[in-house]
């Protein structure tokens, strides 16, 4: 019954696989779905034929015995000419040939091969050749369809397969006529053993759907498969399931076979043991090839955290040179990379090869159409294969690909600020002959922030007109702090005045302000502070204002907006970083400011009205912490009137100390807002920090970052510079 049992199981699952069958870059496909639909039958069929041995009439199951013979033969042949399909074009002539074979697998199946003892599924037949030719040639009808059907048929039909594969220099069809090879292989071998064991155990010839089931299933994996693999990989790819799936499935059968004996007198017994036997192999065997995958020389698919501990052990005080070969030297070791190019984004609208594994350093057009089709996707990593999958990208597939030339690339992992070009890393083949997969796009993706770092410096950092300076820090610090300001869009809308200031303690720092113009009646502020000092958040300011800025491109939806921001922290920027700040969408249209608190501790609203300060950011939950913000988050609003003026300022400026261990507080800045709310914004910010110094009287503990948003009307007046001095003399002292 047990037969019966595991043949049910095997019919489900190729049942199940036909339906599932992943069309995907196959040939023939139709042919292919055909051959697992004929193996489930099969398996059906064994099963209604164990069935009748024990309970049906002779003469019925020796009629389903022939008709398994013939579906046998039938399902080798469809095999045969599949492999032949995928060699040549299927022709007339291929489909006669495999109607002719069909009809022969019938006649020898249903006259020439007899059954010899029903109850356990055993043939014979007569001698193939007769008289003195019999004595040179002493082979049965039996061994012929043997012979023919399950070896030398698809033993041609794939050697055909693999020449043509060959002479048509296509490495990624002769790899599939290798796999193809393979299967058959593992077919014949698995037959071998079968036939072996059924020599003792006779209706253990049953189990032959399962080596049916295993070709079917991987003809259909290879069928499907666009990438090139190295031979590393693959010995490593068929070492791993060897040990997961067939290491266990080969002993259990020996198991099965050695402990037979035992059957006669305690079958309950022998069942329970071959069970947890079985069971223990499978997890051992599981176990045993997990800890395989592990290791770096059997594939590397779980390279991405060693490949991000090495990006994040960057030193950007080597020389840019040094950079460059390090950077290159982490993809050859963790992805296999066999070349690479880093081009930067310069003037007169080119990009310069800074870098080039392999000397050679081309100036393409930053403007090049195949690089901006790409771009006009928004996407940061793209594979070559990838350009006849997008759909918007058909129509540029030519210029795609000669972009893809000039560069010597396989991969593109494109540097973007927003909507400004920073440079292009262009990752060569693989060492080996690889092709880039799935995982590696992932990975690439994943840690882009580091490529983001790099391309930053080489662009803004690393250039002639800074070389020579002693302090690199300083010098990163002054150009990030330089870039944020003057990529900031400026408020150009009469009803509002909008200051800030950012004053970093070392000299370099992760506070930020930016301003983002949406459209003319909407623009988005951005304030706030990320986790950490020194060049490390610098780097990470700089990052968060890039994708910012890059979501803007594709996101509408304020909360959503917010939500992504958080994720990309949370998953894309160093661990343990947060950013505490505030987001602000203001329309001009309705006067009205729509903002998300993100932890931002001081955010105060001056009414001209009552000539009074209120505090209105309410609670806020910092971004980076929790996987999926977006169940938090509040978008709360303000209605403006004239006059109204607000103040956001990071926790530094309220945190501050004076020599006496007093805080400055929010009281102080409350009533520098009352004191001098006729200023512009600028001059709102620059006294607010001056007071700080007075009442300090010593250096900063902390960052300053602080904004100051006037609302304005027709009639609203801002006291003039030739006025400042006496005013501020009164209210500030500066």
């Amino acid at each position: 019954m047990i037969y019966v049992i595991i043949n049910i199981g095997i019919a489900a699952y190729l049942a199940w696989a036909s339906f599932n069958v992943n069309t995907k870059n196959m040939r023939n496909e139709n042919s292919l779905i055909n051959i697992v639909l004929l193996s489930a039958a099969t398996a059906v069929l064994t099963v209604v034929t164990l069935l009748m041995v024990m309970w049906g009439p002779e003469r019925f199951t020796v009629f389903l015995e022939h008709v398994l013979l013939f579906i046998l033969a039938a399902i080798y042949v469809a095999i045969s000419f599949y492999f032949l399909g995928n060699a040549v074009k299927r022709g007339k002539v291929l489909s006669f040939l495999e109607v002719v074979f069909i009809l022969l697998a019938l006649y020898i199946s249903s006259s020439k091969i007899e059954i010899a003892d029903y109850t356990r599924l055993v043939f014979k037949s007569s001698a193939l050749f007769k008289g003195e030719l019999g004595q040179y040639f002493p082979l049965s009808w039996f061994q012929l369809y043997i012979a023919f059907f399950g070896f030398l048929l698809p033993g041609m039909s794939v050697l055909i397969l693999t020449l043509s594969a060959e002479n048509a220099k296509s490495r990624q069809s002769f790899q599939k006529a290798v796999l193809f090879a393979g299967a058959i292989v593992f077919a014949w071998v698995a037959s071998c053993a079968v036939a072996y064991i059924s020599q003792m155990l006779p209706m253990m010839i049953s189990l032959y759907t399962g080596v049916l089931a295993v070709l079917v299933t991987l003809m259909t994996r290879v069928s499907v498969q666009d990438k090139i693999y190295d031979s590393l990989t693959m010995f490593s790819t068929l070492l791993i399931n060897a040990i997961k799936f067939a290491a266990p499935a080969f002993i259990s059968a020996l198991v099965f076979v050695g402990l037979r004996p035992l059957y006669a007198g305690a079958r309950v017994l022998y069942t329970i043991v071959i069970f947890f036997i079985t069971l223990a192999l499978v997890f051992a065997g599981r176990l045993f090839a997990a800890a395989c995958a592990k290791i770096s020389s059997f594939r590397s698919s779980s390279y991405g955290a060693a490949f991000e501990a090495d990006l994040a052990a960057i030193n950007y005080n080597d020389e840019t040179g040094d950079i460059c070969k390090k950077l290159f030297e982490i993809f050859q070791n963790r992805a296999n990379v066999g070349s690479m190019k880093v081009l930067i984004a310069g003037g007169n609208n080119e990009l310069n090869t800074v870098f080039s594994s392999k000397g050679n350093k081309p100036t393409l057009s930053a403007d090049d159409p195949g690089l901006e089709a790409i771009r006009g996707q928004d996407l940061n990593i793209f594979m070559k294969n990838e350009a006849d999958g997008i759909f918007a990208l058909q129509q540029k597939t030519a210029e795609i690909n000669s972009f893809f030339k000039a560069t010597e690339a396989e991969v593109l992992i494109i540097l973007n600020e927003g909507r400004h070009l920073v440079g292009v890393i262009a990752l060569g083949e693989k060492r080996g002959g690889a092709s880039y997969d799935e995982y590696d796009k992932q990975v690439f993706d994943k840690f882009y922030s580091y490529f983001f770092v790099f391309g930053y410096y080489m662009s803004n950092i690393a250039n002639a007109s800074v070389v020579g300076t002693v302090n690199r820090e300083i010098r990163m610090s002054a150009q990030i702090i330089t870039s944020i300001q003057e990529n900031m869009d400026p408020v150009d809308n009469p009803k509002m005045d909008v200051g800030y200031l950012m004053v970093p303690a070392h000299n370099i720092g992760g506070e930020f302000v930016d301003l983002i113009r949406l459209t003319d009646t909407r623009h988005i502020f951005v304030t706030g502070a990320l986790s950490g000092k020194g060049i490390s958040a610098s780097m990470s300011m700089v990052i968060l204002k890039s994708i910012i800025r890059t979501y803007l491109n594709s996101t509408r939806d304020f909360k959503k907006l917010v939500t992504k921001v958080n994720q990309f922290i949370r998953f894309s920027l160093p661990k343990g970083t947060f950013f505490a700040g505030i987001f602000c969408l203001m329309d001009f249209e309705t006067d009205t400011l729509y903002y998300v608190n993100c932890g931002i501790p001081t955010m105060l609203l001056y009414t001209r009205a009552y000539n009074n300060v209120i505090e209105i950011q309410g609670n806020g939950y910092v971004l980076g912490f929790v996987k999926d913000i977006s169940p938090l988050l509040k978008v709360k609003q303000i209605k403006l009137n004239a006059g109204d003026v607000i103040a956001i300022s990071t926790a530094g400026l309220i945190n501050s100390h004076s020599l006496r261990g007093e805080q400055y507080g929010k009281d102080r800045i409350k009533k520098s807002m009352t004191d001098n709310y006729m200023y512009s914004g600028m001059r709102m910010c620059s006294f607010l920090f001056d007071d700080l110094k007075r009442f300090m009287a010593k250096e900063l503990d902390d960052d300053i970052t602080v904004m100051m948003i006037r609302y304005l009307d027709k009639d609203s007046q801002t006291v003039s510079d030739d006025e400042e001095g006496e005013a501020s003399g009164t209210t500030t002292g500066s």
